[in-house]
């Protein structure tokens, strides 16, 4: 997502100046102790646990649409309270009882600059997403019932924008895909060990999709001779028709930051027909390479221009205006979007926190958690009544996206794995 600081865990252990995804680089501005928050939220952005969630009545997904949410590592403190620990076990259970039963999982790789022909591992970085960290959190999630995607990301040294790499000549790009090929496969290995549901196997790298296409075909073969679950590209949400294999992977995965409005007093309605138009430019190619679309990412910041520029960080607003109200409308104008689309079978919302009392965000930050949106999720992603008797092998089928007809009407390459 261009603009989203999905890089703060990288950036703060490797004692870099600048967060984010956008190419131009941008200092972190997380509130400090003296910050007051408005009424109604508290320091960490959420709101006060005194208060309850106002009630709302949305219906709920229809059983297709993987119900997911992104959860994010807390590095603080030596991520004592990321993955794995007994911190994040409890926002599991809280997630659990929300309704989701998706998470997808994060770790990083890190590059230097933009003209660099390496992607350099971080698998055992000091209060990062370990193997050890991830693992666990794996194991944890399918203790509770929940399937896993593992969604690798590259971090780029001061903020740059990944879509954007370019280290130069032939020989360069041979380099960078070999440094990537490793990287990535490492985790092809540990997701195949932990038998993790979905791998997704790039996300917003849209200079090299674009002019080396045929070497992304040759990594996602490779991929699939190790890893048997379910795989995914993650374009961003203007880029979708730049990747032209998607015939090759099992699903279309999005970075959906599409704005769902040019104004910021919009109503429910005329935002859901804007996120519906937004959806529908990838109609036309999920029937043509008869591949559903899975949102790997969705965002909405609890600000009054939530759905004017969804992909903008908080860290940049420079008079942040509250607005819980506008960030639980964005979220109910995509869900019923997302309903009436048969061809969308997956919602991974941006973001939740392993540890609950952080800060990393302020109270404009994306994450629901405790935020009038929190309400949303909790209404659309309980089970709708159909499925509330089914039997746990039939509701993981389900939300993979898959029904029992479409299972045996198409096959697919490397079926999910049960558990």
């Amino acid at each position: 997502m261009r603009g989203r600081v999905d890089g703060i865990l990288v950036g703060a252990l490797l004692c870099v100046s600048a967060l984010g995804c956008t190419p131009e680089s941008s200092p972190v501005s997380n509130s400090s102790a003296g910050d007051v928050a408005p009424s109604g939220v508290n320091a960490r952005g959420y709101s006060n646990e005194t208060a309850p969630l106002p009630a709302v009545r949305d219906a709920p997904l229809p059983s297709r649409v993987m119900r997911g949410v992104c959860l994010a590592h807390s590095y603080q403190s030596g991520g004592t309270a990321g993955y794995g620990s007994e911190a994040s076990a409890r926002t599991l259970d809280e997630l659990r009882a929300l309704g989701v039963r998706w998470v997808s999982l994060t770790p990083f790789g890190f590059m230097s600059g933009l003209e660099s022909d390496a992607v350099r591992p971080l698998f055992d970085h000091v209060g990062g997403e370990t193997d050890a960290r991830i693992r666990a959190e794996i194991r944890a999630a399918h203790a509770r019932g929940m399937s896993v995607q593992l969604k690798p990301h590259i971090w780029i040294r001061g903020g740059a924008w990944r879509a954007r790499i370019d280290p130069g000549g032939a020989e360069a790009w041979t380099r960078w895909f070999a440094s990537y090929r490793a990287w990535f496969l490492h985790y092809a290995h540990l997701a195949a060990l932990e038998r993790v549901e979905a791998l997704v196997v790039g996300v917003e790298l849209g200079s090299s999709v674009t002019q080396q296409p045929e070497r992304w075909r040759a990594l996602i073969r490779e991929v699939r001779r190790v890893f048997p679950g379910r795989l995914l590209y993650a374009a961003n949400w203007d880029a979708v028709s730049s990747v032209p294999f998607w015939d090759a992977l099992d699903a279309i995965g999005v970075q959906f930051y599409a704005p769902l409005t040019d104004r910021a007093d919009a109503s429910l309605a005329a935002l859901t027909e804007r996120a519906g138009r937004a959806l529908d430019a990838y109609a036309e190619l999920s029937r043509s390479v008869d591949r559903p679309v899975v949102l790997t990412e969705v965002g909405y910041r609890s600000s009054s221009d939530a759905a004017l520029r969804p992909h903008a960080w908080p860290e940049h607003d420079q008079a942040p205006s509250v607005d819980e109200a506008a960030q639980a409308q964005a979220y109910r104008a995509l869900f019923r979007a997302v309903a009436a689309r048969p061809f969308v079978h997956g919602v991974f919302v941006w973001k939740w926190f392993t540890d609950p009392s952080t800060r990393e965000e302020g109270p404009t930050g994306f994450s629901p958690r405790g935020k009038t949106a929190e309400a949303v999720l909790r209404s659309v992603y309980s089970s709708p009544p159909s499925a509330r008797s089914s039997s746990e092998s039939t509701t993981r089928r389900e939300v993979s996206g898959e029904s029992a007809s479409e299972t045996s009407a198409r096959p697919r390459r490397g079926a999910s794995v049960d558990r």
